[in-house]
């Protein structure tokens, strides 16, 4: 309990009950320059890059959403389909300690071929192309 007083570099003061830290990538390192709370109780930052291919050369064999059942940390390598028909693949979970790491690596296109493959066994081979990468804050690490 209690109030806490925050301070931003301007020097406006904001008292309140409670702080809801949606810092995202920044949260853990936000929480310690709060201060006022024991060290454990700041998170530790854990982040898992999801990557996604795209199928190249054929419009998609999807309408909508295909999502496989859900895997740990993650909702599954599933599809989704743009605005403009285009089908994309992802993501998958790579935990990693960089927060910056958007690079999609070319050679996880075979596990995406098999996780594809349990719900559309029709996926040509060379079919996929790396597409886009993004790294998620997430409130707990490998495991």
């Amino acid at each position: 309990g209690g109030r806490v007083l925050l301070r931003t570099a301007d020097g406006t003061q904001l008292a309140c009950d409670e702080v809801v830290n949606c810092a995202g990538h920044g949260a853990p390192r936000l929480a310690a320059a709060l201060g006022g709370r024991p060290r454990s109780h700041v998170p530790a930052a854990h982040f898992a890059k999801g990557t996604y291919f795209a199928l190249s050369g054929r419009p998609s064999p999807f309408r909508g959403l295909v999502y496989p059942l859900p895997q740990q940390a993650g909702l599954g390598v599933h599809a989704t389909v743009d605005l403009a028909g285009r089908c994309r693949f992802g993501p998958d979970v790579e935990w990693t300690s960089n927060a910056e790491d958007v690079q999609v690596d070319p050679t996880r296109a075979a596990a995406f071929y098999a996780e594809v493959r349990k719900y559309w066994p029709d996926l040509p081979d060379g079919g996929l192309v790396p597409d886009y990468a993004g790294v998620r804050p997430k409130v707990s690490g490998r495991g």
